[in-house]
């Protein structure tokens, strides 16, 4: 009985935990040197690489930028001048449970200007200029995306994050919160998971869970519960935790969708109702998804026969004719698992991380189809070599990202791309 309560409290709470770890990361770790204060605007200016570890499965299309607002203190304002016509750009509000509760950009406001004030559970009748939006809670991240067409573009790019604007309170100490040291430590886990509850209440329908899961420790604002449990529920949480974070890996399937050899994004990502197990494994392996409705992301594992894909092997990916359908973008990107499931871009001699429909000088098909070549060393065949996206020398993942995809790729009746080994 504790073990599953365990387990279960385990996976309703990590995506809280990882939250707390990445803004631990931005905004009190004192080895960051690119460390800013909550309520203040931290921009990406380059495109990621295989160096970008910030965050795990970046992507290589857009700039990001992101502000982790603190709605404890007040109100934030958050303003966008008005983008460039045609251009991507999005900004997702994301509450401690990594939920989605507003996204803003291209897809609703066109190309803005948009005025946004952020009020807190506690702000009633909060009147500003421009929209008012009440927050689950007292934390949200707030990250923006800016389309970038490649390097040479990025003076562009910078020009739209420098149209986004975040008016709030003044800055809190970096202290005074829980530092996350290790999810697999259940002391630690504990206490930061109970001290962003007590800052983020659950919502009604999740209140007679917690009251569950008080008996294991899963208590808002109990920071110190470690102690105050029973001795066979500490012991439990020994024995289970580190079980709990391989079942995390399992859990990435539940809700997905397969289609035609891809796991394509649920139905849930980005606003995951009760679907913990999803909204856990999103958290540890891509934490910052957005809703289908704005992106849909697909991966790949295996090949057309079922084998592992693995950089030792040679494949070609073919895009069929007409593309990926898309009211925005897409884009292939290679990644390297690590141990912990988490994904990275792979080095490589040319540089190239990703490739899709803005990538220059790729070699067409006469039939409009797109043969992309998969492996680590370069191709012999001339027209393969400007389509060559590297892989490292051993077992790779290829996602596919989609920007505000049309309805044939959300209900999953679009043709999608073939990966066939050959040699």
């Amino acid at each position: 009985m504790l073990e599953s309560l365990i387990d279960s409290a385990f996976q309703y709470a990590y995506p809280l935990y990882a939250l707390a770890q990445t803004r631990y990361r931005a905004v009190q770790d004192p080895s960051n040197p690119q460390g800013h204060s909550p309520n203040t605007l931290r921009h990406e200016r380059e495109l990621s690489d295989h160096t970008s570890r910030w965050i795990t499965a970046p992507n290589n299309d857009t700039l990001y930028s992101n502000a982790w607002l603190d709605l404890s203190r007040g109100p934030v304002r958050v303003r966008a001048d008005a983008m460039p016509r045609g251009r991507y750009w999005s900004i997702a509000f994301m509450d401690a449970f990594t939920n989605n509760f507003a996204v803003l950009g291209q897809r609703l406001d066109d190309e803005g200007p948009v005025d946004v004030t952020l009020a807190g559970p506690r702000d009633h009748g909060t009147s500003a200029p421009g929209r008012v939006m009440r927050a689950p809670g007292h934390d949200v991240w707030m990250f923006c995306r800016c389309l970038v067409e490649g390097p040479e573009d990025l003076p562009h790019s910078h020009a739209m994050q420098d149209r986004l604007h975040v008016l709030g309170p003044a800055d809190e100490a970096r202290a005074g919160r829980v530092v996350p040291t290790r999810s697999r430590d259940p002391h630690n886990f504990l206490a930061v998971v109970n001290e962003l509850l007590a800052r983020n209440p659950a919502p009604p329908s999740e209140r007679a869970l917690l009251e569950r899961w008080s008996a294991v420790g899963l208590r808002p604002g109990a920071v110190g519960a470690w102690h105050d449990i029973e001795d066979d529920a500490r012991t439990a949480w020994t024995v289970r935790i580190g079980i709990a974070h391989e079942n995390l890996r399992r859990a990435s399937a539940t809700g997905r969708r397969e289609v035609q050899g891809w796991i394509a994004s649920a139905v849930e990502m980005g606003d995951f109702g009760a679907n913990y197990p999803l909204r856990a494994s999103v958290a540890l392996g891509g934490l910052g998804a957005l809703p289908p409705v704005e992106a849909m992301y697909f991966v790949r594992f295996h090949d057309d026969s079922g084998g592992l894909l693995d950089g030792r092997n040679r494949y070609v990916l073919t895009v069929p004719p007409g593309g990926i359908p898309t009211d925005s973008f897409w884009s292939f990107s290679m990644y390297e698992p690590t141990p912990d499931s988490q994904r990275f871009f792979v080095a490589n001699p040319i540089r190239r991380y990703s490739i899709g429909n803005r990538t220059p000088e790729l070699v067409v098909g006469a039939d409009g189809s797109l043969d992309v070549a998969l492996q680590h060393e370069a191709p012999l065949d001339e027209r393969l070599r400007a389509n060559w996206l590297p892989a490292p020398a051993g077992l790779f993942q290829i996602s596919l990202r989609t920007y505000l995809p049309r309805p044939e790729l959300r209900d999953l009746t679009a043709a999608m791309p073939r990966i066939t080994r050959t040699s």
